[in-house]
């Protein structure tokens, strides 16, 4: 039988959702150290108390999943996910719900065990290994990790060969007007003294093409390899860190989402949502002045080889 473990048990894991509400509520089982907290677990039970039905669902997603412990493991919020703001912070706890379950529905179906193991892994589901100019290398990893799960349920997260982090984009799949979308929560670059230097490095070093640009480019592959129709991502006074519970942490949100947003094509809804084009629109080399010709060739074969290695990755999973 699985188990979770931490400094001082290993306890079975709840066969039903009630017995996994109780576990967590009384402490016997802590799958990361604020479950530790007797006020974060209060806080839990009496929240869940408050929307009995959707925490059930939630909590029946966990229990019924092929990979219960290392979902619980790598996501130790997932049980209370939705008693706080997610995503956005226009999300109803309805429509949280809603997207967590399509969202794991969805990836489940998609990727075997395997992949799906290697998704939730500390060093997540390597999409691509590839070399820059000079030989510089970059790797491109599908992760699913606590530390950004505010803004979504998955990452795509651009490395150096150091392991640098150069941009990570994060996501939830969901149903949104009736059509198979994602909702993009949150994307940043390394918070470094020098992460300046860092971005303008990575940059050269992809002829040209912004980390984050690159993340993009790849959450869009993605997003086409799981036939997706929409892509949507939250606007400045949308990102989750405007809602009233985390306005405390509103101030250290930099990034003006806006800009990118509008910068890469997309459109603002009167909801606040920017649409972002799920094609890929390229300068024709014809119209490039032919000074900068041989850089836009090269960052063309480069963002092709990715798309392919991506490709491969996944369909190989996935097979």
């Amino acid at each position: 039988m699985s188990h979770i473990s931490n400094n001082r048990t290993a306890v079975s894991l709840p066969e039903s959702p009630l017995g996994l509400y109780m576990a967590l509520s009384i402490g016997n089982l802590q799958p990361h150290r604020f479950w530790n907290s007797p006020h974060f677990r209060f806080k839990f039970f009496s929240r869940s108390l408050l929307m009995p039905v959707k925490t059930y669902q939630l909590l029946s997603l966990l229990t019924s999943h092929p990979l219960y412990y290392e979902l619980l493991q790598n996501q130790p919020r997932l049980p209370c996910r939705i008693h706080r703001p997610y995503v956005s912070a226009a999300l109803s706890s309805g429509e949280r719900m809603q997207a967590i379950l399509y969202h794991y529905s969805m990836l489940t179906s998609f990727l075997d065990v395997e992949a799906f193991k290697s998704h939730l892994s500390l060093d997540g589901l390597c999409l691509c290994q590839f070399m820059g100019k000079d030989d510089q290398l970059f790797i491109l990893q599908f992760v699913s990790t606590c530390r950004l799960d505010r803004e979504g349920e998955a990452s795509i997260i651009l490395r150096d060969g150091s392991g640098q982090m150069l941009a990570e984009i994060t996501f939830v799949l969901c149903l949104r007007d009736n059509k198979r979308s994602v909702i993009i929560g949150g994307l940043q670059g390394p918070n470094n003294d020098n992460a300046q230097e860092l971005v303008q490095q990575a940059t050269k070093n992809l002829y040209g093409l912004f980390p984050k640009r690159l993340v993009l480019e790849s959450l869009i592959q993605v997003a086409s390899l799981l036939s997706v129709d929409k892509i949507f991502a939250v606007s400045n006074k949308l990102h989750v860190y405007q809602a009233v519970r985390y306005k405390n942490r509103g101030k250290h949100l930099h990034a003006d989402y806006d800009s990118f947003w509008e910068m890469s094509g997309g459109n603002i809804d009167s909801h606040g949502y920017y649409s972002i084009p799920i094609n890929i629109i390229r300068k024709r080399l014809g119209d490039v002045p032919s000074k900068k010709r041989a850089v836009y060739r090269r960052r063309y074969e480069l963002t092709d080889a990715i798309s392919e290695q991506t490709r491969q990755a996944l369909t190989r999973k996935c097979s």
